[in-house]
């Protein structure tokens, strides 16, 4: 069930940088549909993985102080995906929601 977990969560991160990353050459940038069920995918996942790994009896304790950090960012980068399915351009959303998700990866690979 975790790598389950996991794999989704990955996936979920990747559609939101992907949606990000493929706009760089477009001069129409915009928060895609993509990104908003990406940041959703990826927001219910990590709270199942956290779940999860605070259910199981013997499993590492977790940094929950990442997890905060990790979970304001995916809140606030949700809220961004929404409001940025409502408009057709939006550069500074776009932006942040590229950042919110490149910072949210970071954050997991390297605040091991």
């Amino acid at each position: 069930m975790h790598s389950l977990l996991l794999f989704l969560h990955l996936v979920g991160m990747a559609v939101v940088v992907g949606g990000f990353t493929s706009q760089l050459k477009t001069a129409e940038r915009r928060v895609t549909p993509g990104q908003w069920h990406g940041a959703l995918l990826a927001l219910l996942t990590g709270l199942a993985l956290v779940a999860l790994q605070e259910l199981t009896p013997g499993a590492a304790p977790l940094n929950h102080a990442k997890v905060a950090v990790k979970l304001l960012i995916a809140v606030v980068l949700l809220v961004l995906c929404l409001q940025g399915r409502r408009r057709s351009v939006w550069r500074e959303g776009w932006l942040a929601t590229g950042l919110l998700g490149l910072a949210n990866t970071a954050i997991a690979v390297v605040g091991a």
